[in-house]
C-alpha cells in the first residue's frame, strides 16, 4: 500500500512538474513560420510577372526560339500562372482565417488552435516551395 501511495504521489510530482504548452509561444511560432513563408510571396509574384510577360511575347519568344511551339507553351504558361495564382491565394485566405487574438479560449484551447493553424501554413510554405521550383524549371529553358 505504501508503494502504491508513493508511486501515486511520485507521478503526481511529475505531472505537476510538467509544463504546460503556453499558448503565446505557439502563437510565436506560428508567427514566425508566416514570416518565413512570406519572403517566398516575392518568388512568386516575380514568377507571375516572369510568365506573364512570356505570355504577351509569343511572337518575339518564337523568334528567339523557332523550334517553339507556342501553342504548347502558351497552355503550359496559363497552368502554370494558374498554379501560381492558387499558391499566392492559399496564402492570403490563410491570412483572413487566421485570428491571433484568443481571448475567451483556454489556454488548451488555444494551443490546439495554434498547432492546427502551424499545420495550415506549414502546407502552404510546401504548395509555394512546389511551385517556385515549377516555375525555375520551366523559366530555365527561356533563361528568365
Amino acid at each position: 500500500m505504501k508503494k502504491l501511495v508513493g508511486i501515486v504521489l511520485l507521478a503526481l510530482g511529475a505531472a505537476a512538474c510538467t509544463q504546460n504548452a503556453d499558448y503565446k509561444k505557439e502563437r510565436d511560432e506560428v508567427m514566425k513560420f508566416h514570416d518565413l513563408v512570406m519572403g517566398d510571396q516575392t518568388a512568386i509574384v516575380n514568377y507571375q510577372m516572369k510568365l506573364d510577360t512570356l505570355l504577351k511575347d509569343l511572337k518575339g519568344l518564337k523568334a528567339k526560339y523557332p523550334e517553339l511551339d507556342t501553342l504548347k507553351e502558351k497552355e503550359s504558361m496559363k497552368a502554370l500562372l494558374q498554379d501560381l495564382t492558387t499558391a499566392e491565394d492559399s496564402m492570403n485566405d490563410w491570412m483572413h482565417k487566421f485570428e491571433p487574438d484568443v481571448t475567451g479560449k483556454s489556454n488548451e484551447e488555444s494551443v490546439k488552435y495554434f498547432k492546427e493553424e502551424k499545420a495550415k501554413i506549414q502546407r502552404v510554405d510546401s504548395l509555394y516551395k512546389k511551385e517556385i521550383k515549377s516555375s525555375e524549371a520551366y523559366l530555365s529553358k527561356f533563361k528568365k
